[in-house]
């Protein structure tokens, strides 16, 4: 691949890089918009469940109260047969019969009611759950996200740390390598000026041994050795005696 057809490549690349985050950002922020928007129709469906609710309360307690007139109605039914009151019972049979119709309308429409009650709790509860699981993804991608980016700027803080200490250790070297040259300089001028004032010469005189008052330890323990035994050969002093010895004579 030519030089011309690599930087193509690359800047093709960069441009899909840079189209794919601005596509992951927008779909983020679609993501947070259908989550609000989630969570509006949940709002609007809990009332309406509400709703359905109060309607299958009010339904059941009128469904009871009609159950409890039917009861009531034939008691009395049969206490007027039992009286002899045979047209009072068949007026009671008649409301009993209007009474039941309406039960049984009233009983279908509450069992309705109750199973689309159940049918949009269960429909409330699993919006709430993919809700939640929903809100918990995308705070985990959004976390993420911004832990690639501090991830990201960390390494290339460190990238150009590692550079800087790079041209600090070459600027170190240098200076030691500067450091060392001056040093030599300095040595061999000195070296030039004992040359020409001849200490050169007395430095090596004394190396050889040659002249100089210097005595290194054996050569002090020898003239030690020397005195010992020169005071060895010498005669004893002789003897005096004290008797007729006057000082003045």
């Amino acid at each position: 691949m030519s030089v011309w057809g690599k930087l193509f490549s690359a800047v093709r690349g960069g441009i899909n890089e840079a189209g794919e985050s601005v596509a992951d950002a927008q779909a983020l922020r679609t993501l947070d918009q259908e989550i609000r928007d989630a969570d509006t129709a949940l709002r609007q469906a809990r009332g309406d469940l509400a709703g359905i609710m109060a309607t299958a309360k009010t339904l059941g307690r009128r469904v009871d109260e009609a159950r409890a007139k039917d009861q009531k109605d034939l008691e009395s039914a049969r206490a007027a047969m039992a009286a002899g009151r045979e047209d009072l019972a068949r007026q009671l049979a008649a409301r009993m019969s209007q009474n039941r119709a309406d039960l049984t309308r009233d009983e279908a429409e509450l069992q309705r009611l109750q199973g689309a009650q159940a049918q949009m709790l269960r429909a409330v509860q699993d919006t709430e759950t993919r809700i939640q699981t929903m809100r918990r993804e995308v705070e985990s991608v959004k976390a993420n996200e911004s832990l690639l980016k501090a991830q990201s700027a960390i390494a290339s803080s460190h990238a150009g740390v590692n550079s800087r200490l790079g041209s600090a250790m070459d600027s170190l070297e240098r200076v030691k390598k500067r450091q060392e040259a001056l040093a030599g300089r300095i040595e061999a001028g000195a070296e030039l000026q004992a040359l020409e004032s001849g200490s050169s010469l007395d430095q090596a005189l004394l190396e050889a041994g040659i002249g100089g008052n210097r005595s290194s330890s054996n050569d002090i323990f020898a003239e030690i050795l020397r005195t010992e035994k020169s005071q060895d050969t010498l005669p004893p002093a002789p003897a005096v005696s004290s008797i007729g010895y006057d000082p003045k004579s």
